[in-house]
């Protein structure tokens, strides 16, 4: 592999690797659901939950293995409640 082609390699992973691995749960009860679209963009889905909050998905890879998402819940207050990264 040449050095550029490494390098570019490496930057990807990087990317992605920190999209997915944050640690959301520090952010629990302070991040709102805007403080996470300036972080990570607009979400794949977003869905309102009978107890008046929102819980909103966002893709975080995709391969022959299968997709990653990452799902975060949104309480009534409209700041993160739960965090979690799913497998499918």
């Amino acid at each position: 592999m040449s050095g550029l082609a490494a390098a570019t390699y490496l930057v990807l992973l990087t990317a992605c690797a920190s999209t997915s691995e944050r640690d959301w749960q520090t952010k629990i009860g302070r991040y709102s659901l805007d403080d996470v679209k300036r972080e990570l963009g607009q979400p794949e889905s977003c869905t309102g939950l009978d107890d008046g909050g929102t819980v909103c998905s966002w893709l975080t890879g995709k391969g022959r293995e299968g997709i990653d998402k990452l799902v975060l819940t949104f309480g009534t207050n409209g700041k993160l409640a739960t965090s979690n990264h799913v497998h499918f």
